[in-house]
């Protein structure tokens, strides 16, 4: 199906959180829009956020949260090691918290607000998840008026003396292509974790990166925009999800829920490389991403748990509280029938043995008894003086049967590949908009982050999609009345 009409005052290409924040705010101010999606369903990774960052939002100033703009500002930039863009950054703060005063104020609702793990206390988690706060922009966009057609895909921005005058779309349907005609178009693809080629230009560890995105952002916002003259910026940094069960066979969404995984992953009791030799504080798993990029530096790795830690974490409770995981109950209720499944049905990532001896064989783990050895003297003597693990976390491993489950590193989402500037306008080579050319969430966010994704602001990635998609709806509507 082709959208009804043939011209817009704006067309947001991708249905995903920063694209409907972008077109609830176009309709409140008027302008009639389009939103395209090229998949058959709506929201995007959006569906799986667990809520968005703000500073100095009601919320926070109702439960008496205080957070330093500029310290926050210098911690991310430093954490960034400067590649982010200090400017954009700032606004993108600075104007956090009445991005989430505005969610609340179409009836988005929050469970809570405050840190996560080790990190500022700016994510406000939306109450029902992600899906929750999409459907409630979708639902304002439509009874505003704006239209919305799913598998139609953007092909080429139109350029008509060096302003966007339209856009080519595809029915994925039939193959039939449209010409529309727009002075704006919203890049709004959710950036470029599910293109394997783009991955594999960005890092040489692509073999064991696993997405958990929706299967849609596949960069399709930055080659439409390379194509209409937009300058290739930096790739910008991989959301790693830490550790991830490295499942040949199955898609990585199969195990979102899974207990086995957030064992291995969140509980992380001991994690030994592809000769058995252990390599890193496994408590780096309070942030996912530095959890990522050390498992990615080993060639395989192997989570190993004893049957006392199964029945510690199925009967008595966790160890440390589950933080960057879809699960997280007080205790492991599943685990064990999950174990005895996984196992029956021959899963191919998890490996049982009666003894370390006998597990090291079937893995080909040399190492495997003498690191447990070690470890578990450290254990003993309360001090990780290897690594520096917190002493409340050592656990033993010292009863058998033994389980191995190996991990590759999951992917939400992928950042980067254009530059903008400060009203999300998508510039060239030499630091000029492309006239009429907006990109949002994803696609943009390379501006905020350095190599390495920012987890040290939780909700930053859909805290950003709503500030972008609705700052350039905000910018296009300046031009106009300044054109005007």
């Amino acid at each position: 199906m082709f959208p009804a009409n043939k011209q817009y005052d704006l067309i947001i290409v991708g249905a995903g959180l920063s694209g409907f924040a972008a077109a609830v705010s176009a309709r409140e101010n008027g302008l009639t829009t389009l939103v395209i999606e090229k998949g058959r369903s709506l929201g995007g990774d959006g569906n799986y956020v667990e809520g968005a960052m703000g500073v100095d939002s009601q919320l926070q100033r109702a439960a008496d949260i205080r957070v330093d703009k500029t310290q926050l500002l210098q911690d991310e930039l430093n954490y960034s090691h400067y590649e982010a863009s200090a400017p954009h950054l700032k606004q993108f703060i600075d104007h956090s918290g009445e991005t989430i005063d505005w969610l609340q104020g179409l009836g988005i609702k929050f469970s809570k607000v405050g840190a996560q793990g080790k990190s500022w206390p700016t994510i406000h988690t939306f109450e029902g998840g992600g899906h929750a706060a999409v459907q409630a922009l979708i639902d304002q966009a439509t009874t505003h008026g704006t239209e919305i057609v799913t598998s139609l895909s953007a092909q080429r921005v139109l350029m008509t003396d060096g302003h966007v005058s339209g856009l080519v779309v595809k029915s994925e349907a039939t193959g039939q292509q449209r010409d529309l005609s727009t002075s704006a178009v919203l890049l709004a693809t959710g950036g470029y974790v599910d293109n394997p080629d783009l991955i594999k230009q960005r890092t040489p560890f692509s073999n064991r990166l696993l997405s958990v995105s929706d299967g849609k952002s596949t960069g399709d916002g930055m080659q439409l925009a390379w194509q209409a003259g937009a300058a290739h910026y930096q790739m910008g940094a991989i959301q790693y999800g830490g550790g991830a069960i490295y499942d040949r066979i199955n898609p990585p969404f199969v195990h979102m829920a899974s207990q086995v995984a957030a064992a291995a992953t969140q509980e992380a009791i001991l994690w030994v490389n592809e000769r058995g030799e252990r390599f890193i504080n496994e408590d780096v798993n309070d942030n996912m991403c530095h959890a990522g990029g050390a498992i990615l530096t080993q060639s395989r790795v192997y989570s190993i748990l004893d049957q006392a830690a199964v029945d510690h974490l199925t009967d008595v409770g966790l160890y440390k509280e589950v933080g960057n995981s879809p699960v997280s109950p007080d205790k492991f209720d599943q685990l064990k029938d999950e174990l005895t499944d996984k196992l029956a049905a021959g899963a191919k990532y998890l490996t049982k043995a009666d003894s370390l001896d006998a597990l090291a064989r079937q893995l080909h783990l040399a190492d495997l008894p003498a690191t447990v050895a070690h470890y578990n003297q450290l254990v003993a003597a309360g001090v990780d003086s290897d690594f520096g693990k917190a002493a409340a976390y050592l656990t033993p491993v010292t009863t058998g049967p033994f389980y191995a489950v190996e991990l590759g590193v999951g992917m939400a989402c992928a950042l980067g590949g254009l530059r903008v500037d400060h009203q999300n306008a998508v510039l060239n080579d030499h630091g000029y908009p492309v006239s009429g050319l907006f990109a949002a969430g994803n696609d943009a966010a390379g501006m905020l982050v350095g190599d390495t994704y920012a987890v040290t602001l939780p909700g930053s990635t859909a805290g950003y999609a709503v500030y972008s998609g609705r700052n350039a709806v905000a910018s296009l509507l300046t031009k106009q009345a300044v054109t005007n």
